[in-house]
């Protein structure tokens, strides 16, 4: 856990809470705790605008700034000071009032805002049911692995192996991370955790369609979600990338085929004869 500026000691406390917007009082900020080692993540129930985002700091002083139209990701590089404000602001797509979000980042002692959900005052009750429903929705997939991965939040009952694999076909711009693939496993889950890194003197590059098979028989693996931890992998730069099915107790036995697609776009990345990599003792039974 990372420790509060101002005391090493001391501990700091995930909340998962929201805010709602003001229509009488639009321009005053709300406060969003925020600390070095954990991605603070705002989920909002209306679109908003991602060039709209205005920071009042240098965004040298963040380690991540991701933002796409239902979401913003934000992590410090640096502890903020103690009673040190850094405003935020952004503007809803739609133009309704409240037309923007005001937010002021802070470092608390012992607490850190792990994930925030901004609602607006100003829906009908009928926009306020479709709204509340689409929210819903959102929630349900916030929850997907790799959110809890990107934030650190993995809870109990998950286990991290290493994966063992080689790549195929003509070497690209697109590599896997010298860090390694990772598998996690999980009473109700799989998922295939893929550093990636783009060499530098490329174009950047997005994610496109996954596909996975069975080694063996050529059966294609039903992938649940896929995500990557940066909209976009820029060159010089890594980018972790998830993939999550629904459990597989075959898994820790098979071995897949993994072939990445770019988007709109003809660089990719084929993976062979993924597997789990055994320890000396497990390769002995």
């Amino acid at each position: 856990m990372t420790a509060a500026a101002g005391d090493a000691s001391l501990e700091r406390q995930m909340r998962q809470r929201h805010i709602t917007l003001s229509a009488e009082a639009p321009a005053t900020p709300h406060i969003v705790h925020v600390a070095v080692g954990t991605a603070t993540v705002l989920l909002f129930d209306s679109p908003v605008l991602p060039a709209s985002l205005e920071l009042g700091a240098s965004r040298e002083r963040f380690e991540r700034i991701d933002i796409t139209e239902r979401a913003l990701i934000l992590q410090p590089r640096l502890e903020l000071a103690s009673q040190e404000r850094i405003p935020l602001t952004l503007r809803f797509a739609d133009g309704h009032f409240p037309s923007r979000v005001t937010l002021a980042l802070m470092a608390r002692p012992g607490e850190v805002d792990l994930q925030v959900r901004v609602f607006r005052t100003a829906l009908a009750p009928e926009a306020l049911v479709e709204h509340l429903g689409a929210m819903q929705a959102r929630c349900e997939d916030s929850g997907r692995f790799a959110n809890l991965l990107f934030t650190r939040n993995l809870g109990d009952g998950i286990v991290a192996r290493e994966l063992s694999y080689r790549v195929t076909g003509k070497a690209g711009p697109l590599m896997v991370h010298r860090v390694g693939p990772r598998a996690f496993l999980g009473a109700d889950l799989l998922a295939l955790e893929i550093p990636l890194f783009l060499v530098e003197g490329h174009l950047s590059w997005r994610p496109g369609r996954v596909e996975v098979f069975v080694e063996a028989t050529g059966e294609e693996v039903p992938i649940r979600s896929m995500d990557l931890d940066v909209q976009v992998l820029q060159p010089g730069a890594m980018g972790r990338l998830v993939v999550e099915f629904r459990a597989r107790p075959s898994f820790p036995s098979e071995r897949l085929r993994i072939h990445l697609h770019e988007q709109r776009g003809p660089r990719g990345l084929q993976l062979r004869d993924v597997h789990i990599l055994r320890s000396p003792a497990e390769e002995r039974h």
